[in-house]
């Protein structure tokens, strides 16, 4: 099957999954192919980490650090993710819950920018952006869903990360979690974070530290190899090469990732694209 289900659970730390807390998300690492210690890019904030998976680079060449359109003069230097879907006639949808409207800018000019078709706001909780995201998912609209999901950010902002609040967040993104499990059957299921949180403030992410860098990654469904931990260095920038390499596209020599072969039964070599 073509469709990838993409969920960035923001601010999702790798030490917050438990059988406890998250049972749902427990048991896809646990079946399936799991980093557990992955590593976002530097600054560790949501918007360098989103733009880093819209196009393949890390900050220091998109150069989107903070809010804001100053980084559209590098694009025309930069392979966006989407559009190189696109040209291989993928379509893609983003899913998202009713965001701030600085947040929703922000996640906008980034669909845009990255050449996303779509995007789709869907209530409050992650557990209803999960059923608009399995709608999506399970119609002709798009072959790579994005799913964000901004609880567990928003409640270690406000009450600190691994506090109550927190890890009652991470239970609503299981919840989430719960609802997509069942495309593994037909989809490739990828559950990220985009940094952690709580390692030197504990009401932020920011800083250079190992609790703020590393991030959870868990691949599931047809062809993922099973019961499997990766054991190489793992980035975030490598998932945009491996989307392209999944759909059997041209991986540009400008990206920064390699492709997670070690995650898939499958090892056909990924084809390089000319810059």
């Amino acid at each position: 099957m073509r469709r990838v289900v993409l969920v960035l659970a923001d601010g999702l730390r790798p030490d917050a999954i438990t059988p406890t807390d998250m049972p749902s998300l427990d048991a896809l690492a646990r079946s399936y192919t799991v980093a557990l210690r992955a590593s976002t890019v530097r600054p560790s904030r949501t918007v360098a980490a989103l733009a880093s998976l819209a196009t393949g680079v890390g900050p220091a060449t998109h150069g989107l650090i903070e809010p804001g359109l100053g980084f559209l003069a590098r694009l025309p230097s930069l392979r966006p993710l989407a559009r190189e879907l696109s040209r291989g006639g993928v379509s893609s949808q983003v899913v998202a819950s009713e965001l701030l409207p600085a947040e929703r800018a922000v996640l906008w000019a980034l669909t845009k920018a990255a050449g996303l078709g779509k995007y789709r706001s869907a209530g409050l909780r992650a557990r209803d952006v999960a059923r608009a995201a399995q709608s999506v998912a399970l119609g002709p609209a798009a072959e790579l869903v994005f799913v964000y999901l901004n609880d567990c950010d928003e409640a270690g902002h406000a009450h600190g990360w691994m506090s109550p609040q927190y890890r009652a967040a991470a239970v609503e993104v299981d919840a989430a979690i719960g609802v997509l499990a069942d495309l593994t059957e037909h989809s490739l299921l990828i559950v990220m974070a985009d940094h952690g949180g709580g390692g030197v403030s504990t009401h932020d992410h920011a800083e250079p530290h190992a609790i703020n860098d590393h991030i959870p990654l868990i691949l599931a469904g047809p062809d993922v190899t099973r019961r499997h931990q990766l054991t190489r260095h793992v980035s975030l920038l490598d998932i945009p090469p491996t989307l392209l390499w999944w759909f059997g596209l041209e991986v540009p020599v400008t990206y920064e990732g390699r492709v997670l072969t070690q995650a898939f039964t499958r090892t056909s070599e990924p084809v390089e694209a000319s810059v």
